[in-house]
């Protein structure tokens, strides 16, 4: 199989998965619990927060570790809503993972106002738009980094330094840019990562939370990560998202240059095939996450035959994968429903060669023509 699908998830490192059965033997004991073995796992968690703080330029007891992105988001989310209920207004771009916008769609049910800002037709918001539409309600502005689907990169900093000075919070998914390109960690207030986005084993998640901020916690028990997240910590996995991050610290830009050419010979060939297809946001977005609209034809149907061929792709986010309906974020940009229905997304990971790539393309066209020649979705 040749897998073109990690923006889905991930392959475990290799150096993480040679230290799992070590990291699993070592900090097997609760680290709450107040004997050696027990402290010994403490020990490493305190490690880990504070080699993350340190990335992110935040204090330790702000680093919140989680099961996954999806828990970091809903505890942003659905905790700042308890916490201040008297705000009842959220900024987000209509272009979030699922969730994002799935929380806000329970709060605007509760009473609060999601106002959903317009992004071109590159997937970029206005900024301009996000300042007319911040008031003295307004909870916090939430904006993807890198979308999942389309790989369209927003400006974090300049929209931070808005919201910093109408007083207003800052959240952002940052799952697709974590580790591969810089994100301006000095204006985010808070900010969720997932372990298996980036090398890591599933399971294991991030939250930066700004801590003079209450926020009131999704999970309650034993009161443990500074009472946001109740429940016995995930040492193995904890441990291994610090290996997974400090070798992405070491192959970024390597990955960045190559990605970059990838991306170019997926496209140029794809292109030179089939000149009628669409790069959705060419030109402003990362170059390891790429979706194509191959007109006349359904994205799934494409997936499922490339599937048979050996290729893993994806037709929008992998949580959406088995709905029929259209990509939210490519209608959000403009596009039919019929356009968005037709898009496939390459992904790529620390792995992938020119070869997997040359292959791709090859099949890709195949199965475009064949399905092209018997369709009836035109």
């Amino acid at each position: 199989m040749i897998y073109l699908d990690s923006a889905a998830t991930t392959k475990v490192f290799p150096e993480v998965l040679d230290n799992l059965k070590k990291i699993h033997q070592e900090y097997y004991a609760n680290p709450n619990s107040i004997h050696p073995d027990g402290q010994k796992s403490r020990r490493a968690i305190d490690e880990v927060r504070r080699f993350f703080s340190q990335i992110a330029g935040a204090q330790e007891e702000e680093i919140i570790f989680t099961s996954c992105a999806t828990e970091s988001n809903n505890t942003v989310i659905k905790g700042l809503y308890e916490a201040f209920p008297e705000k009842n207004h959220v900024i987000v771009s209509p272009i979030e993972h699922k969730s994002v916008l799935s929380p806000l769609r329970y709060l605007s049910k509760k009473g609060v106002k999601v106002d959903f800002l317009n992004v071109d037709k590159n997937g970029i918001v206005d900024i301009d738009e996000i300042r007319k539409k911040i008031t003295p309600k307004t909870l916090f502005v939430g904006i993807i980094h890198v979308n999942n689907e389309t790989g369209v990169i927003q400006d974090l900093e300049e929209i931070g330094k808005l919201c910093r000075e109408k007083d207003v919070l800052f959240f952002s998914d940052v799952v697709q840019s974590f580790g591969k390109i810089n994100v301006p960690f000095d204006y985010l207030d808070f900010f969720s990562v997932s372990g298996h986005k980036i090398n890591a084993p599933k399971g294991v998640g991030l939250l930066k939370r700004k801590k003079e901020v209450s926020v009131v916690p999704l999970l309650h028990g034993g009161g443990q990560e500074f009472g946001l997240r109740s429940g016995t910590e995930n040492t193995s996995g904890i441990v291994s998202l610090k290996i997974a991050a400090e070798k992405w610290l070491q192959i970024r830009e390597g990955f960045l240059e190559k990605s970059r050419k990838l991306e170019n010979m997926l496209t140029f060939r794809l292109k030179s095939e089939i000149p009628e297809i669409k790069v959705v946001s060419e030109g402003f977005k990362v170059p390891y996450i790429t979706t194509v609209l191959f007109p006349g034809v359904d994205g799934h149907s494409m997936v499922i035959a490339l599937g048979r061929r050996g290729i893993a792709v994806s037709s929008g986010s992998a949580c959406s994968t088995g709905s029929p309906l259209p990509s939210h974020v490519l209608l959000s940009y403009g596009f039919s429903e019929k356009d968005a229905l037709s898009g496939v997304r390459f992904s790529f990971g620390f792995d992938t060669t020119e070869e997997d790539v040359e292959t791709a393309v090859k099949e890709t066209v195949e199965v475009y023509k064949k399905l092209l020649s018997f369709s009836g979705f035109s």
